[in-house]
């Protein structure tokens, strides 16, 4: 085949696909080789149904014809029965054989130039004859080409409707799509012959063309079978082979619970009784640290469901070994209030006295004597505990013994980072035990494909006495409810409560009509609460600044405090009480859940109103739903479902940033069995062969390596080096 193409192809090399195209493709789609462009694949499939020829078709019955557009007619006659111009428009079209027939619209002058003559379309109508030739009035259109260059399509009875723009329509990337898998040669199936036998799976090849042109339906979910398989299955071995190259050469290390142990007097000394979430889940982590292998496991849980509390019962199990724990934040703040609840949790077991805890905190703003004196602690044995930000990954940060590693809102690190601190233990044939914490809850779907190197357990429960809050959308065109809402925080502020309120943006924009968190604070401050004290926050501010501001909410020396999206994972405040998102149009669902997790951490009722849309504008269906999703249900995880379901995938974790490979078909919420079978099947497969180094297993070995892009190769390296 002299004109044959390689997958690894520009997508210039498309016949066709000029280079002003390819640029298109580029910058709209991502598209930049062959193989991007047929891992483009069809949203859905217009059936025509079975194509008859128009002689055959029966007068009075609703049909579907397929046919090309000759030419254009228009007339603008009189209503007799309203007196006003109607503008008629009508097209002369040809079947497949030939044989013509007219296709009429009312007062849809713009027809001509949608489908101008030489397009290709199908036209789906009740047919009606009329001075003795076949007619449909008003039918549904549905653009496949123009010129006749669509192939077969005549013979097509299932049309693929691919993901489409105004500049490349789906009709044309169809006709790419054709003209690159007619030069394509086969395409090699890199899964072993026996594998895809046990499973049932088309051949590859097979199954890209069938997917693009799928004679039936029958045939195009088996072929979207095999791809979503193949999408899902070499991201779980990519997954657990990383997590192989993590534990390769280290023993795991005996962190399992002694009896009567600080660990046990903790939960003793509580006051309460942890929930059956909190219960079950120190089972779990209890059991991988008594283990033969280091625990990698992810802990995550609602806001307020006591993560903490887990991962505390974690740190001194380590210490009851005679090892040491730390436990990482992202952000100094965060790290100051672990420090601050670890010491009030510990208090009855004894913190920094005697025989006590040996508890410090260690971050960028720890002075240089005190960091002198705890970097000689924590490599002399002294001190158990160490809660601390980035600086932990300091060069001269050096553990005598270190156990457990508790990392929290795990996604604000990389897996270089939780490597990195676990390559702080001493002892280098055995493993510290990782604990990683969210308080962003994902659907489990989620979970298993983005963490498949980590076992997971869910707090799906909070503690008693956690009041729900009071959740409220307020759109635009609400007028005088704002005021109201003003009325009340004064209120709130007269009795010792605060108040948050959140805005998308840090300065005002005008290419975004939305406030702006310094504006809003200058109108706040010098109008609306003149007489209230209000603060400002957010993220271009200069560190120190930044935790003042947050330091002095927390104190009660703030009525109010203006914010971005910093405060999203931010200090516990349980006077604050109420929540004032501004444009939450503009936030996802998961993002106003955590913001509203925020408050009602205090024993009062507490409130969370989200004004929403911006006047003269309509808000979009699928904003409307986000929001009435947020104030119907507190329930993170049901929550991060209705997230999936609108917002589908995306890019995997920062999968670019992270090396994963993004998933082109899959659509977890839909594909949760197969994620389940995959990421078992995966382990069972790089359990018995951990480098995949069978014969068999070369082709998936190498497919593997190609849809990480080079980040398990940078993973190995940093795990051996």
């Amino acid at each position: 085949m002299a004109d044959r193409l390689d997958l690894d192809d520009p997508v210039a090399t498309v016949p066709g696909v000029a280079s002003r195209r390819a640029t298109t493709l580029r910058s709209q789609f991502g598209i930049e080789t062959v193989r991007d462009l047929i891992e483009h694949y069809p949203r859905r499939y217009e059936d025509l149904g079975e194509l008859v020829p128009l002689d055959l078709a029966t007068v009075g019955e609703p049909v579907t014809l397929v046919g090309t557009v000759v030419q254009w007619t228009q007339r603008q006659p009189t209503s007799k029965r309203t007196g006003r111009r109607l503008t008629i428009s009508e097209a002369t079209v040809r079947d497949g054989t030939g044989t013509p027939f007219a296709v009429t619209f009312f007062n849809q002058d713009w027809r001509p130039r949608r489908h101008p003559p030489g397009t290709v379309a199908t036209f789906s109508g009740t047919l009606e004859r009329r001075h003795g030739q076949p007619q449909l009035v008003m039918p549904d259109v549905h653009d496949l080409g123009r010129d006749g260059r669509t192939g077969d399509v005549h013979h097509r009875r299932l049309v693929p409707v691919y993901p489409a723009t105004e500049a490349v329509p789906s009709w044309r990337m169809q006709g790419w799509i054709d003209a690159a898998l007619d030069r394509l040669p086969e395409v090699d199936d890199f899964l072993p012959d026996d594998l895809r036998d046990q499973l049932g799976l088309m051949p590859l090849d097979t199954a890209v063309r069938a997917i693009h042109s799928p004679p039936d339906h029958r045939a195009a979910a088996a072929a979207r079978r095999r791809i979503v398989f193949d999408e899902l299955f070499t991201l779980q071995v990519g997954l657990h082979w990383r997590r192989v190259r993590l534990e390769a050469g280290r023993a795991g290390m005996d962190n399992g619970p002694t009896p009567d142990g600080r660990a046990s007097r903790f939960l003793d000394a509580l006051g309460f009784t942890p929930t059956a979430a909190q219960q079950r889940a120190t089972c779990e982590v209890g059991a991988d640290l008594a283990a033969d292998r280091p625990m990698h496991r992810l802990l995550q849980g609602d806001v307020g469901s006591g993560k903490t509390l887990v991962a505390t019962w974690t740190m001194l199990c380590a210490v009851d070994n005679g090892r040491q724990a730390v436990l990482m934040a992202p952000t100094e703040v965060l790290a100051v209030q672990h420090q601050r609840t670890l010491t009030d949790q510990l208090a009855p077991l004894g913190v920094n006295v005697l025989d006590g805890i040996r508890l410090e905190l260690l971050t960028s703003a720890t002075p240089t004597a005190a960091k002198r004196r705890i970097l000689a602690e924590l490599l002399s044995g002294t001190t158990d505990i160490v809660v601390g930000t980035h600086a932990l990954l300091e060069e001269g940060v050096r553990f005598a013994d270190l156990g457990v590693v508790v990392i929290d809102e795990q996604h604000r690190f990389g897996v270089h980072q939780r490597v990195s601190l676990r390559e702080k233990a001493t002892d280098h044939a055995a493993a510290p035990d990782v604990l990683v914490m969210t308080a962003t809850p994902i659907p489990r779907s989620l979970a298993l494909t983005l963490f498949g190197d980590l076992d997971v357990t869910v707090l799906d429960e909070l503690p008693p006495g956690r009041q729900e809050v009071v959740t409220q959308v307020i759109t635009s065109d609400q007028t005088g409810r704002r005021e109201r809402l003003y009325a009340f925080v004064r209120e709130q502020a007269a009795r010792g409560r605060q108040t948050y309120v959140v805005c998308p943006l840090v300065e005002g924009s005008e290419d975004v009509a939305a406030r702006a968190a310094e504006d809003e604070y200058i109108r706040l401050r010098d109008t609306v609460f003149a007489d209230l004290r209000v603060g400002l926050v957010h993220g271009r501010m200069r560190g120190d600044d930044k935790d003042a501001a947050m330091s002095a909410f927390r104190r009660g020396e703030l009525d109010v405090l203006v914010a971005t999206t910093v405060v999203e994972v931010g200090v516990d405040v349980p006077s604050a009480t109420v929540m004032i998102v501004e444009d939450a149009d503009r936030f996802g669902i998961s993002q106003l859940h955590q913001l509203r997790g925020r408050i009602g951490r205090g024993a009062d009722r507490s409130y969370c109103v989200l004004f929403a849309g911006r006047p003269g504008e309509e808000l979009t269906d699928e904003a409307r739903t986000r929001l009435e999703a947020v104030a119907l249900t507190h329930d993170g995880f049901a929550l991060a479902e209705v997230d999936l379901e609108l917002r589908g995938e995306g890019q995997l974790f920062g999968s670019r940033q992270s090396g994963m490979p993004d998933l082109k078909l899959a659509r977890l919420a839909d594909d949760l069995e197969v994620v389940v079978h995959c990421r078992q099947l995966a382990g069972e497969l790089v359990t018995a062969d951990p480098d995949l180094a069978a014969p068999r297993l070369a082709g998936l070995r190498a497919e593997v390596r190609r849809r990480y892009r080079g980040g398990l190769e940078q993973l190995e390296a940093l795990a051996t080096g």
